[in-house]
């Protein structure tokens, strides 16, 4: 999750510092500017805008670290790579302006605060639906583009995969990262057991479809809106995965305040969008995949949640729990495969969260 709207303007804790004003200077060549912190994301790395008047426009800096910072340095870095793919298949994505390596950091074209969720959130408010529906549909052709993207056997995106394991990870790490760390909930000996199971029979079932690019963290915060057209960040970690990962990502985003009926209305304007735009094998699997895949990105991402709000101190994430399970309890994902993955423990946090909050 990247989590902007949920950061001052005041760096937070333990941020990565920028590189001086004077190293900037030299990568940019000139010889006035400011650097001010602009947001930190789920990740550990970090963001700074540039201003100067040398400058035609801002842009923002992104300071890494970790293995992220070593692969800049040796000229590998994911973003770049997918950033240069999604170019080529014209979608607008950030422009490198600068690659300092050295410093760990890479100076980027700035698009702005407005994202999607700023726009969308108050006509949500409003119970604007048609205005939120013209946005959407910008979204679902750009989701279309990615269904068309061809792989590549030497594509950084096709070395790596949603497959069984990496989808056993994450439901695992739900249990973990909020069941257990935020809700100090412990399986009995036959929870564990189905808990398995049903892990296990989930997370095969949605590998077998795991044969499309897929952003990974496709919402409203990760679309940014300047002059009425749409650019996608935060897609360094882009892998196969089913198609309908990131409709189901976009639509039942929990940074929005979207009724049950609106969701399901942009599902299905999303899958009329696929049907003109995309292989029709490809809108069958969506419409097979899609609540599964709900059931799954949901739990990660409530994981997630818990993680960023216990483990990592980034803010209080867990609030975005409730509108997250409500979206399964919405959509009807009920699930005889997997009952008590659909059913059961949707359930068990909806009464978590009446009980700690009456």
């Amino acid at each position: 999750m990247d989590g902007r709207s949920d950061q001052t303007k005041k760096p937070r804790t333990n941020a990565l510092p920028p590189p001086s004003p004077a190293e900037v200077g030299a990568a940019l060549k000139i010889s006035t500017l400011t650097i001010e912190w602009l947001a930190g994301d789920g990740s550990d790395r970090c963001y700074y805008r540039i201003n100067s008047p040398e400058l035609g426009a801002s842009y923002v800096l992104m300071q890494l670290s970790g293995q992220d910072a070593k692969a800049l340095a040796e000229n590998g870095y994911d973003w770049i790579k997918i950033a240069d793919l999604l170019t080529e298949q014209k979608i607008s994505v950030p422009r490198v302006i600068a690659s300092m390596p050295q410093h760990a950091a890479l100076i980027i074209e700035d698009y702005g605060d407005q994202m999607l969720e700023n726009i969308v959130f108050g006509l949500a408010a409003e119970q604007n639906s048609s205005t939120i529906m013209v946005h959407y549909k910008s979204c679902f052709d750009m989701l279309a583009h990615f269904l068309r993207v061809p792989q590549d056997k030497n594509a950084t995106w096709c070395s790596r995969a949603f497959d069984k394991e990496r989808f056993e990870w994450e439901l695992n790490f739900f249990a973990d990262k909020y069941l257990k760390a935020a809700l100090s909930v412990e399986f009995n000996g036959a929870q564990a057991e189905q808990f398995k199971k049903e892990v296990g029979l989930l997370s095969s079932f949605l590998a077998r479809y795991s044969n499309y690019f897929v952003h990974r963290d496709f919402h409203s915060r990760n679309i940014m809106v300047q002059n009425g057209k749409l650019a996608v960040i935060d897609f360094q970690d882009a892998r196969l995965g089913p198609p309908s990962y990131d409709l189901v990502s976009l639509c039942f985003d929990s940074y929005v305040p979207f009724s049950a009926g609106l969701r399901g209305s942009l599902m299905e304007e999303g899958l009329k969008r696929f049907s003109e735009l995309v292989p029709k094998s490809t809108v069958t699997e969506v419409r097979d995949t899609w609540k599964p895949m709900l059931i799954q990105r949901q739990l990660k991402a409530i994981g997630s949640f818990g993680f960023l709000t216990i483990d990592k101190k980034r803010g209080d994430y867990l609030k975005y729990v409730a509108p997250a399970v409500a979206t399964l309890t919405g959509a009807n994902v009920h699930d005889g495969r997997w009952p008590f993955i659909s059913s059961e423990i949707p359930k068990m946090i909806e009464a978590a969260l009446v009980k700690e909050h009456g």
